[in-house]
C-alpha cells in the first residue's frame, strides 16, 4: 500500500519543494469517473466472453475473463496497473474488439472477486498462471501469444516476455526501473535531502535490464503529458532495447490511465499486431 500511496502524494511534494505556486484546482478534478462493462453488458459481434477461475501455484483463484474471437489469430494476455479491476477496461475491450485476437483479462490476488491479498511474490504467480491458461487453454487454441502491461504490469510484462516463449510484448505508460522513477520525482537541487526507502523486492524488477536482454517485437506506448510515468521512462526502455522490431508512441494530449480513449492508441495496437503477428485486417470492426 505505501508503494501505491507514493505514486499519488511524490507528484505533489515535488511542487511543494519547488517553491510557492497556484495549484489550480478544476471542477473536473473532483471527479475520477469510469465507464465500466460487466459480463452480463458484452455484445460484441465476432467475440463471446468466458468467465473462468484461474488457479495459482499457492492456491489463490483469479476472477478472469476470456474474450473469444471467432476468427482469432493471436492470444494478448492484458496486466493492469495498480488500480486495475476487469469491470473498468471498457475502453480496452473496445480497442481490442477491431482486431481478430483473444483477450485474457484478470483481477489480481486481492482485486476485485480474486481470492487473497496482493503481494510483488503473489501478483508475479498471478502472471505465471494467466500465461499458463492461455498456453494450455483448448479456448486459446495454438496461437502466437502476446503480452500487454500498464504501468506496474508493465513490470510483469516485462518479467514474464523474459522468461517465457511470447511473440512481442506491449508495454503502456511503462516503468523502466524503480531508481529511474524515484530519482525523477524530486528535483535534482533537493535530490540530496531525500531518501526513499524502497522494498527489495520492488527494486530488484528493473525493466531496462530485461529490455536489453529481450529481442522480441516490442510496442511502447506512453504520454508526454502522464504525471505517474513521465514519457521519459518510455523513451529510456526505447533506447536501451535490443528488439530490431521496436516502437515508440507518444499520445501527448493523453494522460495515465485514459490511453485507449485515443485512436492513436488503436492504431498503433492495430499496427503492431497487423505486422508482428501477421494478422489480415478484420472485415469489420465491432462497436458498443
Amino acid at each position: 500500500m505505501r508503494s501505491v500511496l507514493l505514486i499519488f502524494f511524490l507528484p505533489a511534494l515535488t511542487v511543494l519543494i519547488n517553491g510557492c505556486t497556484t495549484i489550480e484546482i478544476k471542477e473536473k478534478d473532483a471527479f475520477d469517473a469510469h465507464r465500466t462493462i460487466t459480463p452480463a453488458e458484452f455484445d460484441i459481434p465476432g467475440y463471446r466472453l468466458y468467465q473462468h477461475t484461474i488457479e495459482t501455484e499457492d492456491g489463490e483463484e483469479l476472477d478472469s475473463w476470456f474474450i473469444q474471437h471467432e476468427d482469432a489469430q493471436a492470444n494478448v494476455i492484458f496486466m493492469g496497473g495498480n488500480g486495475f479491476l476487469m469491470v473498468k477496461s471498457r475502453y480496452l475491450i473496445e480497442t481490442y474488439s477491431s482486431l481478430p485476437v483473444n483477450l485474457l483479462l484478470f483481477d489480481y490476488r486481492g482485486y476485485g472477486m480474486s481470492s487473497g491479498e496482493p503481494s510483488i511474490a503473489g501478483i508475479k504467480k498471478d502472471a505465471q498462471a494467466a500465461y499458463n491458461f492461455v498456453d494450455q487453454h483448448e479456448e486459446a487454441g495454438k496461437l502466437p501469444v502476446y503480452i500487454h502491461g500498464h504501468s506496474m504490469g508493465s513490470l510483469l510484462a516485462g518479467w514474464l516476455a523474459g522468461r517465457e516463449s511470447v511473440d512481442g510484448y506491449v508495454l503502456e505508460s511503462p516503468i523502466s526501473s524503480t531508481d529511474d522513477w524515484t530519482s525523477g520525482l524530486v528535483p535534482r537541487l533537493f535530490r540530496p535531502l531525500v531518501r526513499f526507502d524502497v522494498a527489495e523486492s520492488i527494486r530488484e524488477h528493473d525493466n531496462l535490464d530485461r529490455v536489453a536482454r529481450i529481442s522480441h517485437p516490442l510496442l511502447l506506448i506512453g504520454s508526454e503529458n502522464d504525471p505517474i510515468t513521465p514519457f521519459r521512462m518510455a523513451e529510456s526502455l526505447y533506447d536501451a532495447s535490443v528488439s530490431e522490431q521496436k516502437k515508440l508512441i507518444n499520445i501527448s494530449n493523453g494522460g495515465h490511465n485514459d490511453l485507449p480513449q485515443f485512436s492513436e492508441y488503436r492504431d498503433a495496437l492495430e499496427a503492431f499486431y497487423l505486422e508482428h503477428a501477421g494478422l489480415e485486417q478484420p472485415e469489420y470492426t465491432a462497436e458498443y
